[in-house]
């Protein structure tokens, strides 16, 4: 998977994952569904109508930190 070039993202904690999925595929320029890709919090995929908020409150182990999110092209991906 290549790296996104601005691997940080500020933003309001009411962003869905299917947003965040979006951002994604913009930064990487690439034009296949937002379905193809998936978000990943402590290595569990998210639902596309999740909150930024919910998922930190309910994914993350570290509620110090920031959240941090991996992505991945799924199996109806680009390959």
């Amino acid at each position: 998977m290549p790296p996104l070039k601005l691997p940080y993202l500020r933003t309001s904690g009411r962003l869905k994952v299917a947003n965040v999925k979006k951002y994604v595929l913009k930064m990487l320029k690439l034009e296949t569904s937002p379905a193809a890709v998936e978000i990943l919090c402590n290595g569990d995929p998210l639902g596309d109508e999740l909150s930024l908020t919910f998922v930190q409150r309910t994914r993350w182990l570290r509620p110090t930190e920031d959240l941090l999110l991996q992505y991945r092209f799924g199996e109806e991906g680009l390959f």
